[in-house]
Parts: C-alpha cells; structure tokens; sequence
C-alpha cells in the first residue's frame, strides 16, 4: 500500500484524529490540535485510507523547510492500529518529502538498523497492579518521606493564569515557550482530558503545581513547578502518589516525556527508548 503526502489543508482532520484514537501507540503530542499550538506549520504521510500516519512538524531554516521536532512535541513518530514492524517505519520516514529531516520517533516504532542514529528514552509506570506492587518502584526515600507528617494538601482549584503566574514567579520558563504552554493548558482544560493538580501547604500558599494529559490509556506529565518550600516538601512526588493511588489497578502508564528528577529521584521509572531518524545537514 502506498503512503501519501498531504499538505495541512488537505488533511481530513477527523479521519487523522479517528486514527489516533484507534491507535495502540498514539501520544498527545500528536494530534491535530496539539501540533496546531506548537508547530508553525505541520504536514502528514498517511496510507490507505487513514490507516497509519506520520505527522510532519515543519520548520524554516535560512530558507529550507526542516522537519523538526518542536521542543514541547518531544516526539512523535508513525501512528497505527496495525502492527507497526522496522520496515514499515523505515518505510514511511524514506517517503519524507524534505531533505532535511530530525525526527525522535515514539517508544513503539523501530527502524531497520541502517536508518538508526540514536536514541533517547522516556521514563514510564504502569499503574495496572494495586498501589503496594507499584511501591515497589519507590526508593527507600521515598517511603520515608511517605512515612513522614504530610504537611501538604492536594487540590484541583485552579486557574490557568494562577498555574502560569506561580511558573513564572519560580523563574521557570522563557516567554516563547511560556506562551505556548499557557496555550496547550487553556486549550487541554477546555476541550481534552487534561488537568492541574496543585499542592498547598499548612499555611495553604501554594508550593507546587502539575499539568497533566490523559489520552489513549496514558497519562503524560507534561510541566511541574515546585518552589523551595515545595522541594523540601517533595510536593510534585506527594501529587504524582496522590494520582498513582487514585489510578492504581487501572490500564494506565504514567510517561514523563520531559523528565522529571524529583519524581526520578524517588521512583524507579522503566526506561522506554525513542530512536530518532536524521536525515541532512541542516
């Protein structure tokens, strides 16, 4: 079957979208309205009628369009509901149209050897077994600091402008990505199946926040913010335990696309690898 390049306006939006939905490895970065708020510009391969997908996110490099990963789309890859071997991906990244290519392809998608050039990973966890298996992933200090007087509490009341106000009071972002950012979470909490958790402690000032998106049976953490009181707290680790005891036993994967070291630092994630492809000098 032949794979097909569409310009954006000529994608069907609800077939691609119905793709992902179907698709045993679709992510959120993905999908159409995603690429939309941090892509300039984005294209698609399809084959068949909608049946696998690759997303093209385009940039202009002194002149030439470069197929580039956007730095809040980590990665991103070939998209199906059918088995998806070495040489079909391999396939679909020989039919970019662009000489130059940097792709970091999702944890499912292999290329033949002679394609790869390197890897990157992301952590992962389960959230299929009940709360006690999954401590297992947790240092001992972890279950010390579970052990300890929870002196925060853990609430979903608040507003996007409050999340991105405490972000930018901790220093953590430069404007561009601040802007995009701010779009993903309006646009997430309005239409997705998104959400902000936020952590407050005795004296209810609020000490750390988290953004997630819940799509496909995964769950990705896609920013966390932590003040110095939030740190000594180990408030983004007391969220994300919060969260793994409301979702335990379910068909959940918890994913830190970005990474996260005071969630790193307390549980062992299952390192899942990305192979990028590379194609061109620019």
């Amino acid at each position: 079957m032949s794979i097909h390049h569409l310009k954006n306006e000529a994608v069907n939006r609800k077939k691609y979208h119905k793709c992902l939905l179907a698709s045993y490895n679709a992510n959120a970065f993905a999908y159409p309205w995603y690429l939309d708020l941090v892509c300039d510009h984005w294209e698609l391969l399809i084959e068949g009628d909608y049946e696998t997908v690759c997303p093209l996110p385009l940039q202009k490099h002194f002149g030439f369009t470069t197929v580039k990963q956007p730095p809040l789309a980590p990665f991103l890859g070939v998209f199906s509901s059918k088995d998806l071997p070495p040489a079909k991906v391999s396939h679909f990244m020989k039919a970019i149209p662009y000489a130059n290519v940097h792709l970091t392809l999702n944890h499912f998608n292999r290329l033949e050897d002679t394609l790869r050039s390197a890897t990157s990973h992301i952590s992962v966890l389960d959230l299929i077994l009940p709360r006690e298996f999954i401590q297992r992933h947790y240092t001992p200090e972890a279950l010390k600091v579970l052990e300890q007087p929870d002196n925060t509490s853990i609430l979903r009341t608040i507003r996007p402008d409050a999340y991105m106000n405490f972000k930018k009071s901790q220093g953590k972002t430069g404007l561009s990505s601040q802007m995009e950012l701010t779009r993903i979470i309006n646009y997430a909490l309005r239409y997705k199946s998104a959400g902000i958790y936020t952590v407050y402690s005795l004296r209810n000032e609020l000490i750390g926040a988290l953004f997630l998106i819940k799509t496909n049976h995964r769950v990705f953490l896609i920013d966390a913010i932590e003040s110095q009181e939030g740190r000594e707290n180990h408030a983004i680790f007391r969220a994300v335990d919060h969260i793994i005891k409301a979702n335990c036993g379910s068909n959940l994967t918890l994913e830190l696309p970005f990474g996260n070291f005071s969630l790193t630092s307390l549980i062992s994630f299952k390192p899942q690898y990305c192979q990028q492809y590379n194609k061109g000098i620019l």
